[in-house]
């Protein structure tokens, strides 16, 4: 079985995190178009929905404690979603294997989708202007 590279894991990283990341913003986005006041929604339903994430990715990306046998919260699973699937036929992904067990965790792409999502919140207040 081939190994994949270090480029091919950041690769795959890159194209995870920016895809999730786009469809959080444009969910949101029409969310807060359809049901608010537009930029000033979208805002603080991006810093909402990126706060949950973080909490999740947060809580994810703990190593599992050797004294408890709680169960603890993850995303990951044995094998690809089918989005994950179509996200390798991608151009930057197309011609490389990266088997399943060597990419990035989805609990470590999930805290660093939130750190996206809170960052978009934040440049529509600082450098876009958007408050109250």
């Amino acid at each position: 079985m081939q190994t994949a590279t270090n480029a091919d894991r950041i690769s795959e990283f890159a194209v995870w995190v920016g895809a999730a990341s786009a469809a959080v913003v444009g969910g949101c986005a029409v969310v807060a178009f359809a049901f608010g006041d537009g930029l000033i929604t979208l805002k603080y339903v991006l810093f909402a929905v990126g706060f949950v994430l973080f909490g999740l990715g947060s809580l994810a990306i703990q190593p599992k404690s050797k004294r408890r046998d709680r169960e603890r919260i993850t995303l990951d699973t044995d094998e690809a979603w089918d989005i994950e699937t179509r996200l390798m036929r991608l151009p930057p992904l197309r011609e490389r294997t990266i088997p399943f067990e060597e990419r990035v965790s989805r609990n470590v792409k999930t805290f660093v989708t939130s750190l996206v999502v809170l960052g978009v919140s934040l440049s529509l207040e600082l450098v876009a202007g958007v408050g109250v």
